[in-house]
């Protein structure tokens, strides 16, 4: 009996070792090159990463010293004006125009009163009496402290440049503020920062400052002056550092650039110094370094992996020999010894070892194949199928019933298995008991069969082959054809009887109809649910069966389905067990052609589905934090709303609301304080308003409220001012208690104006409020005005 092929080829034995030894060089070398580079770059990379916030800590030290010499220069300037006592501002504007040299320091330096009139100016008299800087914080700030400040970023009345102020109060003999001293430094010179504004890193990497606000105070495009830090994008590491971290950290800003940023505070400003250096210039170096490394660790792993790959082969090509002479010994029909002496080592003896074997073998197969011949001659007279398998359920013997199930010959045998021997149909029905026969236990089992269109019953029994040890070696199968026997069963049990026990326990009405619309059948559901009992429906029309009334509403339905259509629909019926929906499909029924034969009925009851989706519904229209409106449904009730507007003619009032500084919220306290937060002002939120009116939460942190028929900008200002004054108490979160205020931008819909036009102007006036200083409403402007509008509470901001 001859060995089987092996069904894929595989690598030789010197070939895998070879290979082998290929790879453990190449990871070795591959390996120690990558931790050694690992640990160069961290280093490489922190050592750069120190360097650049050596160089921001350096920088930022010098324009500190750059704000304390000029503010002393100042506070000099001020003290030398108090000893001469000027009661008179003509005094006063003599004296500054005498320091001519103030200009080195400063763009221009003015004396302002008590009443925020400029009195004195370094560069002229022009603007004197036509400029009042009483509003200012700089201003306000000195005459309170008394002492000298640094104001935040402004855009000057005059020149309408982007400037900052250093002050310092002029003091009368009664220790009382008489003038107030504004030394002006323009940010778009140069000569603010020095040489320290040319520092670069790298090739495009460059420095910029922000105060804590976020608005830009040097930067090298210097368009940016004023400008909020993420007026282009959102920038993460700007972010962190203004929110107060010092160091180093990479981030990609706005345009896609990963940069290696550094963070600095100035110290008289508290404003925000930092460095931005381009990640492919910063760690080019370290980049050429790995590259080289991985080309000399792959050149190295080339040449030791080569020397071994030649030292294997070589060791190996007596075993490769005495392969080749198994595989052309296993093909032939008669074994011959290997001509080659094999050599006096462990290969030599396995050589010998084989030819022993192989001697011993073709012995052995001559006395089996005598006594396989003599089992067929036996078997292929039986009137049934008999085979023999393996444990891994490949043939090893079938008589002439078996082979010819699938136009098998003897020379297949040992190549198939059990499942390619017999039918997919068949063998799926024996799974279960080759099972039971594979763990040791003798089955039986029934089935059918199909040939030549026709349906057969077969009976199987699977026996197992154990051996001494009790190990499965294989299994017996022994098939006979009981289909004459299955059809005597068959045609004497009563299949209609067993039909109708099935269908009674479904829970669905199921019925049948022939080609003339007549009831073949129905189940006890009928009786059940309808209170008619099928013996009363059975042979009838069906238009008798269940009324003229209920067949004439039903009548397209069934043409389409006797038609070849298979409909379905869902219908409310006043059943005996109550108030039921039911989902009705007519299936027709086809013969062996296709053509229509007649027609299923199946009416399920889908009460409980249909209650469960509207509850679906109603949660999906619901924000589960809040419990208000959630955007879908704002959304739907919004475009209605907007429709009834124009019929009735009345403008539709949009307030968009978000909470200020939540996202600091977020940051600092976590997730829970602001869904906490997030709660609280829903709630609030629902009780500033009318029923009639919708608040609903939109995304996030923000919040919208809908005012149906608004007699115009009055109302809603007054339900905008509610909701302010709802949100101004403390919310008194699990263990703190915090602020959390509002702004709003409120607009009112015109003649003609669609949905997505309004939420834009109400959106455009809630960032004119957040820009104006939170905490307030701003009314949008007409469509064909300028963006903003009217701002409650009317406060001036707090810069120019």
């Amino acid at each position: 009996m001859r060995l089987p092929l092996p069904a894929v080829p595989r690598l030789s034995l010197r070939a895998r070792l070879s290979a082998g030894v290929l790879a453990i060089v190449f990871l070795t070398a591959m390996g120690v090159t990558a931790a050694a580079l690992h640990f160069l770059k961290r280093s490489m990379e922190a050592a750069i990463a120190s360097e650049e916030f050596e160089r921001i800590s350096a920088i930022a030290g010098a324009v500190d010293q750059k704000f304390l010499s000029r503010r002393t220069l100042l506070k000099t300037f001020g003290d030398g004006v108090e000893s001469r006592n000027l009661a008179g501002p003509e005094g006063l504007q003599e004296l500054v125009m005498q320091h001519q040299s103030l200009r080195e320091a400063f763009d221009n330096v003015a004396f302002t009163g008590m009443d925020g009139e400029l009195v004195a100016n370094l560069n002229g008299t022009q603007p004197i009496g036509k400029v009042n800087i009483k509003d200012r914080e700089y201003f306000q700030r000195t005459v309170a402290a008394r002492a000298g400040v640094i104001s935040k970023p402004f855009r000057n009345r005059v020149s309408g440049l982007a400037q900052i102020a250093l002050t310092e109060p002029v003091l009368d003999r009664g220790g009382n503020v008489a003038y107030v001293i504004s030394a002006f430094v323009n940010l778009k010179e140069q000569n603010f920062l020095g040489e320290l504004a040319n520092v670069k890193f790298g090739k495009s990497g460059y420095m910029f400052i922000t105060d804590t606000d976020g608005i830009v105070i040097d930067h090298p495009d210097r368009s940016r002056l004023l400008q909020r830090a993420d007026a282009g994008g959102a920038n993460p590491a700007t972010e962190r550092a203004i929110a107060g971290f010092e160091g180093t950290m990479e981030a990609v800003d706005p345009t896609g650039v990963h940069g290696l940023y550094a963070f600095k505070r100035i110290g008289q400003t508290n404003w925000v110094l930092g460095a931005m250096y381009p990640r492919d210039e910063a760690f080019a170096r370290i980049d050429r370094i790995e590259r080289y490394a991985w080309a000399g660790a792959l050149l190295l792993t080339l040449l030791a992996g080569g020397l071994a790959f030649m030292t294997a082969r070589a060791q190996l090509a007596p075993l490769s020999r005495l392969r080749e002479h198994m595989q052309v010994s296993r093909a032939a029909s008669a074994y011959a010894p290997m001509q080659e002496a094999p050599p006096d080592d462990e290969v030599g003896d396995l050589s010998r070892t084989f030819d022993l074997l192989m001697t011993e073998r073709q012995a052995a197969n001559e006395k089996l194949a005598a006594s396989e011949r003599f089992l067929r001659d036996v078997t292929d007279n039986l009137p049934a199928v008999v085979a023999y398998f393996d444990s891994s359920q490949r043939c090893l013997f079938a008589n002439k019933a078996g082979l010819g199930m699938r136009g098998r010959s003897v020379a297949d045998i040992g190549r198939m298995t059990m499942q390619e021997s017999l039918p997919d149909h068949v063998y799926q029905q024996l799974v279960p008991g080759i099972a039971k026969v594979l763990a040791g236990t003798p089955t039986r089992t029934e089935g059918t069969y199909e040939r030549n269109g026709k349906l057969g019953f077969f009976e199987c029994h699977l026996a197992p082959d154990l051996r001494d040890d009790g190990v499965l070696a294989g299994f017996y199968v022994m098939t006979f054809d009981v289909s004459k026997r299955k059809q005597a069963e068959m045609h004497s049990a009563g299949s209609e009887r067993r039909l109708r026990g099935l269908t009674d326990n479904v829970p669905a009405l199921l019925a049948e109809l022939d080609l003339e619309e007549r009831v073949v059948f129905c189940n006890g559901k009928y009786q059940a649910w309808l209170g008619v009992s099928p013996d009363a429906m059975t042979d009838r029309p069906i238009h008798e069966a269940i009324g003229e009334a209920h067949y004439e509403i039903r009548r397209p339905l069934l043409a389409r389905a006797f038609a070849g259509e298979v409909v379905s629909f869902e219908q409310a019926a006043s059943l005996l067990i109550g108030e039921r929906t039911l989902q009705t499909t007519y299936l027709p029924q086809r013969n062996a052609q296709g053509a229509v034969t007649g027609l299923y009925i199946l009416s399920n009851d889908v009460t409980e589905l249909k209650q469960k989706q509207m509850k679906l519904d109603a949660l999906a229209r619901e924000d589960a934090l809040t419990g208000l409106p959630n955007r879908r449904s704002f959304d739907e009730h919004a475009r209605d709303a907007m429709a009834r507007s124009r019929r009735a003619g009345l403008p539709v009032c949009l307030l968009f609301l978000d909470i200020d500084y939540f996202k600091s919220i977020n940051d600092s306290l976590g997730h829970a304080a602001g869904d906490a937060v997030l709660r609280e002002f829903g709630r609030r939120l629902k009780e500033s308003v009318r029923e009639t009116d919708m608040a609903a939460r939109y995304a996030g942190d923000e919040f919208v409220i809908l005012l149906e028929g608004a007699s115009g900008a009055a109302e809603a200002q007054v339900v905008a001012g509610k909701v302010l004054a709802a949100m101004r108490p403390a919310f008194h979160l699990p263990g703190r208690t915090l602020q959390a205020t509002t702004s709003i931008g409120v607009a009112i819909s015109e003649d003609d104006e669609d949905f997505p036009s309004l939420f834009v102007r109400a959106d455009t006036a809630l960032y004119a409020a957040k820009k104006e200083g939170k905490n307030r409403f701003m009314m949008a402007a007409p469509r064909s005005g300028k963006p903003g509008g009217a701002s409650w509470p009317r406060e001036e901001p707090s810069s120019a």
